[in-house]
């Protein structure tokens, strides 16, 4: 076990629970309620169990260490998002907010790593490594986060699109569609760039920009034009850059070679 390794599985366990383990109608409950809400607390508690999970599998610290490292990560993810509660849904408070957890996963990293305790079993070492987890974590990351990035990007036209849109148009789309198709868009261009494919993903937004030429041709709408090729491109910019970090990180991967 490396402090890369521990780092990373630490990352991989706060995307899990800050954007798959944390249901809509909490955000909603914590942003209303702020401190008070019980919502607040069970997300703390999520963090800190999978931080004891990770920590007590992977290290041989004694476990009521492992448990004040975990409390210390629940306790502060609940005081940094019941902060964030007061600043609203704005992009920079959801930077200010993500980036403040990953200097406390940080610090407990920098707690915690001491070469001589840690350790983890002979099958576990041979099979996983921090190489694995960073493509792991890349792969949670394009997903729901990249979506959330994207919708705080777009947050500033997204009511006048709303606004304009003809009341039949909800009844054409398929429910969820857009964003089903966006997490594959995104899944597919990071694969290619951990396959250093880059050709592919010229491909793949060539394909999508013809697919969706005749709507936009159809619908005369500059705004809708600008909209959709704001949200595309940011989605491709992000996972590239996700991927790009990615493969850096995992060295034996196309670009860390």
């Amino acid at each position: 076990m490396t402090t890369m390794t521990l780092l990373v599985l630490l990352i991989a366990g706060h995307v899990l629970a800050d954007f798959y383990f944390q249901p809509a109608h909490w955000i909603v409950q914590r942003n209303q309620r702020h401190f008070s809400a019980p919502c607040l607390y069970w997300h703390g508690a999520i963090h800190g169990l999978l931080a004891a999970l990770i920590l007590g599998l992977t290290t041989e610290i004694h476990p009521l260490t492992v448990a004040a490292y975990a409390l210390l990560l629940g306790a502060s993810h609940i005081v940094i998002d019941g902060l964030k509660s007061y600043a609203g849904t704005s992009m920079k408070a959801f930077v200010a907010d993500q980036l403040a957890h990953l200097l406390v996963i940080g610090f407990i990293v920098m707690l915690v790593w001491q070469p001589e305790q840690a350790t983890v079993s002979a099958w576990l070492k041979q099979s996983l490594n921090y190489q694995t987890f960073a493509v792991i974590t890349g792969y949670l990351l394009v997903l729901r986060p990249v979506s959330i990035i994207i919708r705080q990007v777009l947050a500033p036209w997204s009511t006048a699109m709303e606004a304009d849109k003809p009341a039949e148009q909800s009844e054409t789309s398929l429910q969820a569609a857009g964003q089903n198709i966006g997490y594959l868009e995104r899944v597919l261009v990071f694969t290619f760039i951990l396959l250093n494919q880059f050709a592919a993903i010229g491909f793949l937004l060539a394909a999508k920009s013809v697919f969706r030429f005749g709507d936009l041709r159809q619908s005369e709408d500059k705004k809708l034009t600008e909209y959709v090729m704001l949200g595309t491109l940011t989605s491709f910019a992000l996972t590239i850059a996700i991927g790009l970090l990615v493969s850096s990180v995992a060295t034996e991967l196309p670009l860390g070679k």
